[in-house]
């Protein structure tokens, strides 16, 4: 039995697939304890490092993709460590996807929050737009169509960041 406020995590590991972890939160209730439990990431997205992952199955425009994570209250992602860039270049398969990076003409690359990019990973090609291939980084014209990642924090890290603490 776990107290009121704290996380578990399930993972789950295989030569041939991997299963993130699952990370569920408590939330208070009184009358149904089945109701208490909440997912920390949506249902179809994947938890890593407090954060929430969206891989997309279609394929759109830098833009197009953009708009869709807004829409879902995320980013493209902003990939902030070494770690989260090996997951997601392990979890989105053979496919490309874009990645929230951007610049314009003779400008450096920013991500969609406006940060400027800290060099952390190599970006190869000439486009205004990164996206994820089998090697790492590479950018595009923004009007190519790719699958795409988006994130956000997941239901703690969102409730860390709430509490008055």
């Amino acid at each position: 039995m776990h107290r009121f406020g704290e996380r578990q995590s399930a993972f789950r590991y295989s030569p041939r697939t991997y299963t993130p972890p699952l990370i569920v939160t408590r939330t208070i209730c009184n009358e149904k304890p089945s109701e208490c439990l909440e997912a920390a990431c949506p249902e179809s997205w994947i938890g890593f490092q407090r954060k929430c992952f969206y891989f997309s199955d279609d394929t759109k425009n830098w833009t197009f993709s953009q708009r869709f994570c807004d829409s879902q209250g995320a980013n493209l992602v902003q990939v902030e460590t070494l770690q989260e860039l090996e997951f997601l270049l392990r979890y989105k398969g053979p496919s490309d996807h874009w990645i929230g990076l951007s610049r314009e003409q003779g400008q450096s690359w920013k991500w969609t929050d406006g940060t400027e990019w800290t060099r952390c990973f190599p970006i190869t090609g000439g486009g205004e737009c990164a996206y994820l291939n089998d090697k790492g980084a590479s950018s595009a014209r923004r009007y190519t169509e790719r699958k795409w990642i988006c994130s956000k924090p997941d239901t703690y890290a969102q409730m860390r960041s709430q509490s008055p603490n």
